[in-house]
């Protein structure tokens, strides 16, 4: 979902991008690495490959860490070896929101509540193991919604115009971002020369999914009523993280769309334009 609106924002600032996807390249074979650094040299790699079946998690850990612990290592690793830098796409779930204020770039992580949380802050750590800090780029990012994969957004907006009512959990707070936003993002910080830990996500939070819900069906004008629940309405094998909610930070203001702006262009058909000003020529 991400990479797909990736390639186009990239190369729209700039970038010459070298796309790869399974079965081309596997993070988690890194000879399969090795022949393809080989064949496209570069000066970064941006790993947006994850498992992320956060209930599926729990019971298939040793996929889970494998593709988001020693995939992640195995790209810094071949970054390291090839003096490339690193861009490496992580998660709100390495906190364990349990802090209503949310979360900053340099709050503490850990201990994450459920085996994705785990595998993912896995992955940070072995990122940072092998490059300096000033070699890689940790964007965490959360509710990420777009046009080529399932996700929330979609998944309301087709209950809604089949359902005169839903319920929807409003215990756990984030914020709602557009995957071509958080390329935008990420193209902004690199432009800016912005290295070590960046939470990149929508403007404007945060929300509870029963809210970001509302606003899906108000921007539709469909008749559905969204009825707010708490989690335990919607049993999960993985825990949930409460208050993990991202405060963007590190990002040039002029990248950052307010997440009701970004939904509504969603909604609408419509691909957003790019929400910072100038780029990279």
């Amino acid at each position: 979902m991400f990479g797909k609106d990736a390639l186009p924002v990239l190369s729209a600032a700039g970038f010459e991008v070298h796309p790869a996807d399974l079965p081309d390249v596997d993070i988690t074979d890194r000879a399969s690495l090795d022949r393809f650094f080989a064949a496209h040299p570069a000066d970064l790699v941006l790993n947006a490959a994850a498992y992320t079946d956060v209930d599926g998690s729990e019971t298939h850990r040793d996929l889970a860490f494998r593709v988001n612990g020693l995939g992640a290592r195995n790209v810094a690793e071949a970054c390291r070896d090839r003096s490339m830098r690193m861009v490496h796409i992580s998660t709100d779930y390495v906190f364990p929101g349990t802090d209503p204020r949310g979360y900053g770039p340099g709050d503490p992580v850990g201990p994450p509540v459920n085996a994705y949380g785990e595998s993912k802050l896995e992955g940070e750590r072995a990122v940072a193991a092998a490059l300096p800090a000033d070699r890689f780029l940790i964007c965490r990012t959360q509710w990420l919604y777009g046009r080529h994969g399932k996700n929330f957004v979609d998944t309301i907006a087709g209950l809604a115009r089949s359902k005169p009512e839903i319920q929807v959990v409003d215990d756990q707070w984030g914020v709602p971002t557009h995957a071509a936003d958080l390329a935008e993002q990420i193209a902004a910080l690199l432009v800016a020369g912005v290295w070590g830990y960046a939470h990149t996500v929508g403007g404007g939070g945060p929300v509870t999914w029963f809210q970001e819900a509302a606003e899906i069906v108000r921007i539709l004008g469909l008749p559905c009523r969204v009825n707010p629940c708490g989690s335990d309405a919607f049993p999960r094998p993985a825990k949930r993280p409460r208050h993990a909610w991202l405060r963007n930070a590190g990002v040039p203001a002029e990248a950052v769309r307010p997440w009701k702006e970004a939904l509504r262009l969603y909604l609408q058909g419509g691909q957003p334009p790019p929400a910072r000003t100038g780029g990279r020529n």
